[in-house]
C-alpha cells in the first residue's frame, strides 16, 4: 500500500532535463516579471493618467504625422526641418478647424436648448405626431388586414412621451453646457495640455529614433531580436489603426451633416462632428450617436422623417463596415468583437473620454507583447 502511495507521489508528468531547468525557470521568471511589469505600468497610469493622458494624444499625433516624415527623409530632405514644417501645418489645421467650427457647434449647442424649452409648452407638434401614428397605422393596416382593429395611438401616451424625451435632452445639454463654462480647474489643465502636447509631439517625431534605440540598449543581446520585432509589430498595428480610424472618421463627420442637411434636420453640423469624434469609439459610439438624430427628425418633422432618417444612417453605416473600414481600417487590431466591447468599457469606466479612444490599441499592445512571451516560453521543449 505504501508503496503504491509512493508511486503516486513520485508520478512525474512532464519532465525537464537537467541542464535546461536553469532557462526553464528564468524564462517562467521573465513572463512573470512581464505580467508583473504591465500591472504596475496600468496603475502607474491610473494614478497619473492625466499626465499619461497628455502623452497618449501626443503619441496619437505622432503616428498621424510620422508616413509623412518617413517620406520626405526618404526624399533626401533634413528630418528635423521635414518635422517643424509639419508640425506648424498640422497644428494650424487643427486651430484653423477649431476657429471655424467650434463657434458654430457652440451656437447650435445653445440654440438647441432654447429650441427644447420652447417647444415644450407647443401642443402642435404632439398633435403631428399623433396625425403620424395614424398615417402610420393606416399604411400597416393597408398591408396586414389582420392589424386593422389594432389601434396603435391609444397604445402610446404622447404627450408623457414627448415631456420624458425633452425633458431629458434639455436637461443632458443643460448639464454639457454647466460643465464646460464651471469646471475651471479642467478647462485650465486643457488649455496648459494644448501647449504641451505640440512640443511632445515635435520631439517624438524628431528624436522617436534615437529614442527607440536608447530603451532597446537596456535589452539583454539575447532578446533583442525579439523586442525589436515585437515594437515593429506593434508600430505597424497602432500606427495603421489610428490613421485609418482618424480617415473614417473624418469621411463620416463629412458625410453625416450632409446627409442630415438634405433630409433638413437642424443641427446638421453639430450632430457630424460628434459622430465623427463618437465613430473612434468602437460599436457604442456609432449607435449612440444613431439616437439623436431620429429623434430629431420626429421632433422635428414627424414619425416617417424619423425613420427615414434612421434608414440613412444605417446605410452610413453599411458603407462604413463594407467599404471604409476593410479598405482603410483593416484589421490593423484583430480583436474579437466581445474583447473590444469589454476593454471600450473598462478603458471608459476608468480613464474617462481617452480610455474610450484608447483603449483599443492599448488593449492591442498589452496582448501583443503577452503573446509574444508566450511564444517565447512555447519554444522551451518540455
Amino acid at each position: 500500500m505504501e508503496e503504491n502511495i509512493e508511486s503516486k507521489s513520485d508520478k512525474v508528468y512532464f519532465k525537464i532535463p537537467p541542464d535546461k531547468q536553469i532557462l526553464f525557470y528564468l524564462k517562467i521568471i521573465s513572463i512573470s516579471a512581464v505580467i508583473v511589469v504591465i500591472a504596475i505600468f496600468l496603475l502607474v497610469m491610473y494614478r497619473f493618467r492625466q499626465v499619461f493622458g497628455v502623452f497618449v494624444l501626443a503619441f496619437l499625433f505622432s503616428y498621424i504625422i510620422s508616413p509623412a516624415v518617413r517620406f520626405l527623409e526618404k526624399k533626401g530632405l533634413n528630418r528635423t526641418l521635414i518635422v517643424g514644417l509639419l508640425y506648424l501645418l498640422f497644428v494650424g489645421i487643427i486651430i484653423t478647424c477649431a476657429l471655424i467650427f467650434l463657434p458654430m457647434v457652440w451656437n447650435e449647442l445653445i440654440t438647441m436648448q432654447y429650441s427644447i424649452q420652447d417647444s415644450l409648452t407647443d401642443p402642435s407638434f404632439s398633435k403631428n405626431l399623433l396625425l403620424s401614428i395614424e398615417d402610420i397605422q393606416k399604411q400597416i393596416s393597408e398591408a396586414i388586414p389582420m392589424l386593422e382593429d389594432y389601434d396603435l395611438k391609444s397604445q402610446i401616451d404622447i404627450n408623457k412621451s414627448i415631456n420624458n424625451i425633452a425633458s431629458w435632452a434639455l436637461n443632458y445639454i443643460g448639464q454639457l453646457i454647466r460643465t464646460l463654462t464651471s469646471y475651471s480647474g479642467k478647462i485650465l489643465w486643457l488649455f496648459v495640455s494644448i501647449f504641451i502636447i505640440p512640443f511632445i509631439t515635435f520631439f517624438l517625431l524628431k528624436d522617436g529614433g534615437s529614442i527607440k534605440k536608447s530603451a532597446l540598449r537596456i535589452i539583454p543581446s539575447r532578446y533583442l531580436d525579439i523586442t525589436v520585432d515585437l515594437f515593429q509589430m506593434i508600430d505597424r498595428q497602432i500606427g495603421r489603426y489610428i490613421r485609418g480610424k482618424l480617415a473614417e472618421s473624418i469621411i463620416l463627420s463629412i458625410l453625416t451633416p450632409i446627409g442630415l442637411h438634405i433630409l433638413g434636420i437642424k443641427y446638421a453640423i453639430l450632430i457630424g462632428i460628434i459622430a465623427g469624434f463618437a465613430n473612434l469609439i468602437p460599436y457604442i459610439g456609432p449607435v449612440g450617436i444613431a439616437i439623436p438624430p431620429v429623434l430629431l427628425a420626429i421632433y422635428q418633422f414627424d414619425i416617417i422623417h424619423g425613420v427615414i432618417t434612421a434608414v440613412f444612417l444605417i446605410i452610413l453605416q453599411i458603407i462604413d463596415n463594407v467599404i471604409l473600414i476593410p479598405f482603410i481600417v483593416g484589421k490593423s487590431v484583430d480583436l474579437h468583437p466581445l474583447v473590444t466591447m469589454f476593454v471600450v468599457f473598462a478603458g471608459g469606466k476608468t480613464f474617462g473620454l481617452l480610455g474610450l479612444v484608447a483603449a483599443v490599441p492599448m488593449a492591442s499592445i498589452i496582448i501583443s507583447i503577452i503573446q509574444t512571451a508566450y511564444r517565447e516560453f512555447r519554444r522551451f521543449p518540455t
